[in-house]
């Protein structure tokens, strides 16, 4: 199970590169959202264009990078309904890069599991695993 990373009501599953709102899966195209898992991995650090380039392209693509930058970022602000004047995502630095500002918390493997997971006692599983076998734990117990 890959990672995933939550803000707000969206989540980012790295182990099934999706993007989801509410639990429901946002139409985002393959490289906005390679940036968006970039930017979201390091929240409120500043991420140049420069290194956008060489995660996203590589050092030797002839293809225009910056217009593929713009792109990226207006399809991730699409995607998060954000508003690049008054940003509750994703900010940009002009001239230099981006940095995603929404609070990011990393959901940890098995953490929703184990929060509804009930707490026994030795004594309470012992009847639960006596019970399960069809052992009567009552006419087990030696006479008083």
């Amino acid at each position: 199970m890959g990672k995933k990373l939550r803000f707000f009501e969206f989540e980012v599953d790295f182990g099934r590169f999706q993007l989801c709102r509410r639990g429901k899966p946002v139409r985002i195209e393959a490289l906005p959202l390679q940036l968006l898992m970039l930017l979201i991995e390091s929240p409120g650090l500043l991420i140049t264009r420069e290194q956008i380039a060489d995660r996203l392209w590589g050092k030797d693509v002839f293809v225009d990078v910056q217009a593929g930058i713009n792109t990226a970022v207006r399809k991730i602000r699409e995607a998060l309904r954000d508003n690049s004047s008054q940003p509750r995502y994703l900010q940009t630095v002009v001239g230099r890069g981006y940095r995603f500002v929404a609070p990011v918390e990393e959901e940890r493997e098995g953490a929703a599991a184990s929060e509804h997971a009930a707490i026994f006692t030795a004594e309470e599983l012992g009847r639960a695993v006596r019970a399960a076998a069809g052992i009567d734990s009552e006419s087990s117990k030696p006479d008083s």
